[in-house]
């Protein structure tokens, strides 16, 4: 039976905690912060005095610190991870990091036989305490299949995307199309205004006339039948309407880079064609 170790228990780690302690496991747990570990014991873990004690009493390791620095400090350096972990360990890195990171760590990990994946996480604190989460994972198959039971305690899914660092990229593209959309309805907002229609009003618009999201109808734009892309322009968008919109807010004297740069993508994607 796995004994399980946290390593890092913010916010999201001891969300996760949460999820543990709902399914009756108790996890050894680290932070640096003393609030960190008094939220960890709230959730029913033991506390240990480094990341090392942590890896000396447990086989699968969670790692959920925020950046690619705290990783390596946590992971590599004294007191840490691998200063303690035992042949055959497992190193779940649960933040959103570069994936060369996640290599480089694992390569690191390799020399000591510790095993390490990426998996990367799809929901706020809150959500994950509703078991609404999803794990992206990075990294050997039979790694993935040894965690996946213990990543299913805590979440509603764990998706095996692909080679090491394969949950990274995942997690990175995936929230770019979430900020991506924001900023471009921010932009939107900026050519309205310039052309007189007021932000609730194009709210308002733009909430009720939505069109269905392109991921729901994914198969109709990209091409991807013989292992490569291919994008399907369809009419009018993207050779008239996105650069029509990016010249007219241009001339409003709106501030809109993010529309400039699409438009030209979009011609691009379209051959080239533009019909303004």
């Amino acid at each position: 039976m796995e004994k399980i170790g946290f390593v890092g228990t913010g916010a999201m780690g001891s969300a996760l905690l949460s999820r543990l302690k709902l399914a009756n496991i108790v996890a050894t747990a680290f932070d640096i912060a003393p609030a960190a570990l008094e939220a960890a014991r709230a959730e029913g873990a033991e506390t240990a005095s480094s990341a090392k004690a942590v890896a000396q009493s447990c086989t699968l390791i969670d790692v959920v610190v925020r950046t690619d620095q705290e990783v390596l400090e946590c992971m590599l350096g004294n007191d840490g991870v691998l200063e303690g972990a035992a042949p055959g360990s497992l190193v779940l890195l649960h933040s959103t990091i570069r994936p060369a990171t996640t290599k480089k760590v694992a390569e690191l990990a390799a020399d000591k036989r510790v095993n390490v994946i990426d998996a990367c996480m799809t929901a706020v604190p809150s959500a994950v305490r509703q078991g609404g989460l999803t794990f992206l994972v990075g990294g050997q198959k039979a790694f993935f299949e040894r965690a996946k039971p213990h990543l299913l305690k805590m979440a509603k899914d764990a998706l095996h995307m692909g080679p090491l660092g394969c949950g990274n990229v995942s997690k990175l593209f995936k929230n770019m199309v979430t900020a991506s959309e924001a900023l471009i309805v921010y932009e939107a907002l900026q050519i309205a205004k310039a052309g007189g229609v007021s932000y609730k009003a194009a709210l308002d618009l733009m909430k009720k006339t939505k069109s269905q999201h392109v991921l729901d109808r994914w198969e109709t734009r990209y091409d991807i039948s013989d292992g490569e892309l291919r994008f399907n322009p369809g009419t009018n968008l993207y050779d008239k309407d996105l650069p029509l919109a990016a010249d007219v807010g241009k001339a409003l004297g709106a501030e809109i880079p993010v529309v400039e740069a699409l438009a030209k993508l979009g011609v691009k994607l379209n051959g080239g064609k533009m019909s303004i």
